[in-house]
């Protein structure tokens, strides 16, 4: 990797270091081919990776062949193709955005509340920096309207991808000049986009050679990064972020989304011309921004609640539902049995046999294991309509509801009987587990505590009966 940076610094050093001596049409060459310089290197990384690290760097190389396009384009036809060289230049920033939005996925692992954050603040922030500096400038350079849009969605593009990064660096553990790379790149980058924006109002055409020095230097640390040791580094997932919306932080979101509408509607009132330009670009920027971080918050919300929902009527060991579950259930079958009038409801309780012995010889990790066994294996074979739930320690209540009681009971004991006799294997040692069913049917009339307290009194019978029969 070293010889190949080398050879990379050798040719596009050369090239910058002789820019800003060579006549005006060698240098629309020498600039034209350090920006092609740059997909080499990030196209000879892209293919030694794997899909899921070589995505960002792929994106990227596309970016940067669309830009070398639009400084061939402006290499070619010069001031007759302005509009369509600077059309370029933004779809390769876009472009740059994407492999940004990549990487942030990949290195922040799905960071998407700080990406939107930062993103509506760059958006916002480079709104106030146009409306300030550029688009007075631009103005009076009289500057088209078409080319103030190309000017202005790349500025706040480029502010976009330097936040999404610069949110990657503030996550990141340990140091990874490759992103700080990309950093000085865009820094650069935007830098020169505003010089260019004050100086010409263009992109493109009439740059004077001072201001390409800033893009050239850009394009060079943009080479370099993929040639850089810490890449693999930098392809790994990182630490996993927290996303709080704090109340600062969302005080200061509506701070900067506020900021552009007042900025505009001060200018109009101290009757100067505001930019519709910036307010319709921003808000078509802004707002899906906005609705997707909104639609974020809810679903993750929605999630908690879900979570907590299931952490309340769920055992945390089996996965079943627990008891409190149970009997909601248990009841809300028996108000369905007597609103049809005729009695559905059959209720068993199932007691392991022997279960203490197991703890005492393999251990509670390995009974844990087998409660959850159980469960499961139970829970496998049960209808759609049939609720299985741990009871409490060792005892397990399957629920059914159908109108032919007593072979749904039948059926049921039988399944559970069938469904334990192939052993477990746990710890490498095969266990075997019975347990004692009782079942009862319910009358219409009795209540869910009266006939699990009837079904209980069941499986003692069943138990004894065990006993007896051994």
């Amino acid at each position: 990797m070293s010889k190949g940076r080398n050879w990379y610094l050798g040719v596009t050093g050369t090239l910058t270091v002789a820019h800003p001596l060579l006549p005006a049409d060698v240098r629309s060459v020498t600039y034209l081919l350090v920006s092609a310089c740059t997909v080499v290197p990030l196209t000879a990384l892209a293919r030694r990776s794997g899909w899921a690290q070589a995505r960002m760097w792929w994106m990227l190389a596309a970016a940067m062949v669309v830009l070398t396009a639009g400084n061939a384009v402006t290499t070619i036809g010069g001031t007759a193709m302005r509009l369509p060289a600077e059309l370029l230049l933004t779809v390769g920033h876009a472009g740059l955005l994407g492999a940004a939005v990549s990487l942030v996925l990949r290195r922040g692992r799905n960071d998407i509340g700080g990406l939107l954050d930062v993103s509506v603040t760059a958006i916002g922030l480079g709104g106030l920096v146009w409306t300030a500096l550029v688009f007075p400038r631009l103005r009076s350079l009289d500057t088209p309207q078409g080319e103030q849009m190309t000017l202005l969605m790349s500025m706040l593009i480029l502010l976009g991808v330097l936040g999404a990064l610069a949110r990657v660096w503030r996550m990141a553990e340990t140091r990874l000049p490759a992103l700080v790379m990309l950093l000085g790149a865009l820094l650069l980058a935007l830098a020169g986009n505003i010089l260019l924006a004050l100086s010409t109002g263009t992109m493109t055409t009439g740059r004077p050679g001072w201001t390409e020095m800033f893009f050239l230097l850009a394009y060079i640390l943009v080479g370099l990064a993929p040639l850089d040791a810490s890449v693999p580094e930098l392809q790994r997932a990182g630490p996993a972020p927290v996303d709080r919306l704090s109340t600062g932080r969302l005080v200061f979101l509506g701070a900067t989304l506020a900021a552009n509408p007042l900025v505009a509607g001060l200018r109009q009132v101290l009757d100067l011309h505001a930019d519709g330009l910036l307010l319709a670009v921003g808000t078509v920027l802004i707002v899906p921004l906005v609705m997707v971080r909104i639609g974020r918050l809810a679903t993750e919300r929605g999630a908690a609640e879900e979570a907590l929902r299931h952490q309340a009527t769920h055992d945390p060991l089996t996965g079943l539902p627990n008891r409190a579950e149970l009997i909601t259930r248990l009841q809300a079958a028996l108000a369905r049995e007597r609103a049809a009038g005729q009695p559905a409801v059959v209720l068993l309780f199932c007691d392991l046999n022997g279960f203490k012995a197991v703890n005492d010889r393999l251990g509670h990790t390995v009974g844990d294991q087998l409660l959850t066994g159980i469960g499961a294996r139970i829970r496998a074979g049960l209808r759609a309509h049939e609720t299985i739930a741990r009871y409490g320690g060792d005892e397990f209540l399957v629920l059914c509801e159908e109108p032919d009681q007593a072979q749904a009971a039948r059926r049921l004991t039988g399944y559970v009987e069938t469904a334990l006799a192939e052993p477990f294997v746990l710890a490498g040692t095969q266990v075997r587990a019975s347990c004692s069913v009782g079942a009862v049917l319910s009358d219409g009339r009795t209540g869910a505590d009266e006939l699990i307290t009837r079904a209980d009194q069941a499986m003692y019978r069943a138990k004894q009966r065990q006993h007896a029969a051994a």
